[in-house]
């Protein structure tokens, strides 16, 4: 699967731009859904970014595939896709009309960002905003976007308070994310989870992941299972199995499939797939055959 920069989401996704936004590498970039992604052929092949961005609809719909659930979201729905986590657009109506704002997590770590910063990598990737919300969200992001003009593109601490505006007023919004100050718990659970998305192919062992971390097994399933509510072996498991559903649109046959995911036997991997998903990797392919090649 592949893994898209900004320099590559924006050369396969964003059409008719210029060799300057092509080349922009800030850690903040800002584009309207409606003069860049109008003309793709839907659905997109699922993919990985190494970036973090936000689609916030004011006209029409999209569809998006995002980490084994489809989301429809329509004017005053926002939806989140963080770095790393399995996506891809499904559909898009002619007349939509947003803002795609992309942000790596670096620009997280400046010293403007309240205390939440911890908790906004736990958000849920889709919700719908209040009508004040969402005229507040609106107002900033226009904002954002004649600011970039007037700097050339350039990111300064303007763009960047905005951003911290525009995702704390979000998380303010999501009743389901957790509300507290950063804590060491929360910290190694997000560390842990960006190992995963590196490593999880190529290492089952809980153990890696918590040498990795400097932190005794016991400790890390302890911080993981106090904030996921799930232990790190399962959350390893199921992002094992999220990746597979993708090679399972594929041709691959699923002894390939499971190879590829580093398990031993295929029918381990059947054994697992099944736990998980409630249906056998066979029976999830026919499914998805079924439904004339719309990503499930």
């Amino acid at each position: 699967m592949e893994v898209l920069s900004s320099f590559n989401y924006k050369k396969l996704f964003l059409l008719n731009i210029t060799e300057k936004i092509l080349a922009n590498n800030a850690e903040i970039q800002l584009y309207r859904l409606e003069n860049y992604l109008k003309g793709i052929l839907m659905p997109v092949i699922p993919y990985r970014t190494t970036f973090n961005f936000i689609i916030f609809i004011t006209k029409g719909h999209i569809k998006q595939y995002l980490d084994n659930k489809e989301y429809d979201a329509e004017k005053g729905d926002v939806i989140l896709i963080q770095q790393g986590i399995i996506t891809a657009t499904i559909e898009l109506s002619d007349d939509i009309e947003g803002f795609f704002l992309v942000y790596e997590n670096s620009i997280l770590s400046e010293q403007e960002l309240p205390k939440h910063k911890t908790s906004i990598f736990f958000m849920t990737p889709f919700r719908t905003l209040d009508s004040l919300t969402y005229g507040t969200i609106t107002q900033l992001l226009v904002i954002m976007e004649q600011e970039f003009l007037l700097n050339n593109l350039d990111v300064n601490e303007v763009l960047i308070t905005m951003l911290h505006l525009i995702l704390i007023k979000m998380l303010h919004t999501d009743l389901s994310s957790v509300r507290k100050s950063s804590t060491r718990p929360m910290e190694l659970s997000l560390q842990f989870r960006d190992l995963l998305f590196k490593y999880h192919v190529v290492e089952k062992r809980v153990a890696f992941y918590a040498d990795k971390l400097s932190v005794t097994e016991n400790y890390l399933n302890k911080c993981v299972k106090n904030v996921t509510q799930k232990s790190p072996k399962q959350c390893l498991s199921e992002m094992d199995v999220n990746y597979s559903k993708v090679l399972l649109h594929s041709s691959k046959d699923i002894a390939e499939i499971a190879y590829e995911l580093n398990f031993h036997t295929a029918s381990h991997f059947t054994q697992l797939f099944k736990k998980i998903a409630g249906i056998t990797p066979k029976e999830y392919r026919a499914q998805f055959l079924n439904n004339k090649g719309i990503v499930s």
